[in-house]
């Protein structure tokens, strides 16, 4: 089997199995496979496969068009330019948590040391993003699923990060150890999707992706409330609680601690809310 073979085979399985994108993931598997680039795939439809190559590839499809997320297949996905290794236990990073780094960035100094907590890290894409613009800052990353702490480690260590972020096994937000007031920033990706919702979610998510890190309660708002009431007690004054949202506020019954004010609204590029922040003013 050569180079062009493989590729049209996947293409047309990936076709066949209803997969949006079969040329670009076909593309993809064959980048991984291989280590080369895309110009290369397109350029050398001659060159001869090896057995194991040819092993590779049907068993990545297999995978695929088993419901498997692409980026578990590759073991990899790419956030804020970073390439953060992920497998099954951890949720794949998405191109909109990226507002909440943004928003983080504008609260973290450049030029002067800054400690901030993560909560619900999962491949650690947020934190490793943050330390990476920053260089003074440091971090606690709390995650409650061990699978994915797997993963957060090796991601800090394929970054060299790993001696500027403790990573605590937390299952709440008041389990973690820090002084009240310690905090110049907490940022979380916490689980929103109302559990009634879950088996509507696509085949690679609902049968893949680890629930804990999607399953937000009855009405999705379990762990903001329970983040608005451990963490403001541990921001120092000025300091903010940063959080990604599905698309709808907290209500009034699920409002922060007294003290707290709500300075930010930013929507994603489809008209979503997908970041609020919380500022501690005393």
């Amino acid at each position: 089997m050569n180079l062009g073979y493989a590729r049209r085979f996947i293409v047309e399985a990936f076709r066949d199995g209803g997969i949006h994108n079969a040329t670009g993931e076909a593309d993809l598997i064959l980048i991984r496979l291989l280590r080369v680039s895309r110009a290369f795939v397109m350029g050398h439809p001659e060159k001869i496969l090896t057995g194991g190559e040819r092993a590779y590839i049907d068993k990545a499809v297999a995978r695929r068009l088993a419901g498997e997320p692409l980026q578990y297949i590759l073991g990899e996905a790419h956030f804020w330019g970073i390439s953060f290794e992920v497998g099954e236990g951890t949720l794949i990073p998405r191109p909109e948590t990226e507002f909440l780094v943004e928003a983080a960035l504008k609260r973290l100094p450049s030029d002067s040391p800054s400690f901030f907590l993560d909560w619900g890290t999962g491949s650690g894409c947020i934190t490793i993003a943050l330390l990476m613009e920053r260089p003074l800052a440091k971090a606690i990353m709390a995650e409650k699923n061990p699978r994915s702490i797997y993963w957060a480690w090796r991601n800090l260590k394929r970054n060299g990060l790993h001696g500027r972020a403790l990573l605590w096994h937390s299952r709440e937000p008041d389990d973690i150890p820090v002084r009240n007031g310690s905090l110049d920033l907490a940022v979380s990706n916490p689980p929103y999707i109302p559990t009634k919702e879950i088996d509507g979610l696509m085949r690679e998510v609902r049968c893949h992706e680890p629930h804990m890190a999607l399953d937000g309660g009855e009405d999705g708002m379990d762990f903001y409330r329970k983040l608005f009431r451990g963490v403001p007690v541990m921001l120092k004054e000025g300091g903010a609680l940063i959080m990604e949202m599905g698309g709808i506020a907290p209500g009034p019954d699920n409002g922060c601690a007294p003290g707290m004010a709500l300075t930010e609204e930013t929507a994603d590029f489809s008209g979503n809310l997908r970041c609020m922040v919380w500022e501690r003013r005393a």
